[in-house]
């Protein structure tokens, strides 16, 4: 069964991704402060169960080729912690932004807005294992150089169960903007095969922001339980 129904017309989402230089990070930070992203996980404090509840589904209606990865915006809404978040798009980076306790080959980011217009990430740790149907519709659907109308239900791509580091960071691209709420999911069973990791990596050059100073940031882990 496709994960892609019949085509809708696109709306408008705000893309916060653009052209971008990785050889050139370095400069991006300049001027900035003191809680940027990516970090080391591995000194995080134990904490309590993080609940995320997806009240209505990830649903990407646009494909865009931003040159540097591949991005679907969207729609959906998101329960997290009694806190609702409205899903705005998603892409992915290669190899992983964030360093956690396994070894993991890629980073799903799911990002969302509140109706105040505060930020925030989902942020999917995946590791090498079996082909994911939907990152196939994914790379199958996808034209270079080109924005396509899709509707393609992302739901399937955060995990039944897993560990939650979370954190106060920022984006990992230009503007770099602060203030962003981090939620990464450590996981096992969203995976991306061999073959998967290979054909984006024919369309895309690595996307990962190096790691930065976590400055004495306070970040906690603990289990997660996952409703969809």
């Amino acid at each position: 069964m496709s994960i892609f129904r019949a085509n809708k017309p696109p709306k408008e989402r705000i893309i916060t991704m653009s052209i971008l230089n990785y050889a050139e990070q370095a400069s991006w930070s300049n001027g900035f402060g003191f809680q940027q992203s990516p970090i080391d996980l591995r000194q995080a404090k134990p904490t309590s169960v993080t609940n995320f509840m997806v009240t209505d589904p990830w649903i990407a209606d646009r494909e865009i080729d931003d040159q540097v990865t591949i991005q679907l915006a969207g729609h959906g809404t998101t329960r997290i912690n009694e806190m609702t978040w409205h899903f705005v798009q998603a892409h992915i980076h290669v190899p992983a932004e964030h360093i956690a306790t396994k070894e993991t080959v890629a980073e799903l980011h799911f990002v969302h807005q509140s109706v105040i217009g505060a930020l925030c990430v989902v942020a999917v740790l995946v590791p090498i294992g079996k082909a994911n149907p939907i990152i196939d519709g994914i790379l199958d659907h996808f034209q270079p150089h080109a924005t396509e109308s899709i509707d393609c239900d992302l739901t399937g791509l955060l995990p039944n169960r897993g560990t939650v580091f979370q954190y106060l960071g920022s984006l990992t691209t230009p503007p770099l903007t602060e203030g962003v709420t981090w939620y990464v999911i450590e996981q096992t069973d969203i995976t991306i095969s061999s073959e998967q990791l290979k054909r984006y990596k024919q369309l895309f050059g690595p996307n990962n922001r190096q790691v930065q100073a976590a400055n004495q940031r306070p970040v906690l882990r603990g289990s997660g339980t996952f409703t969809k």
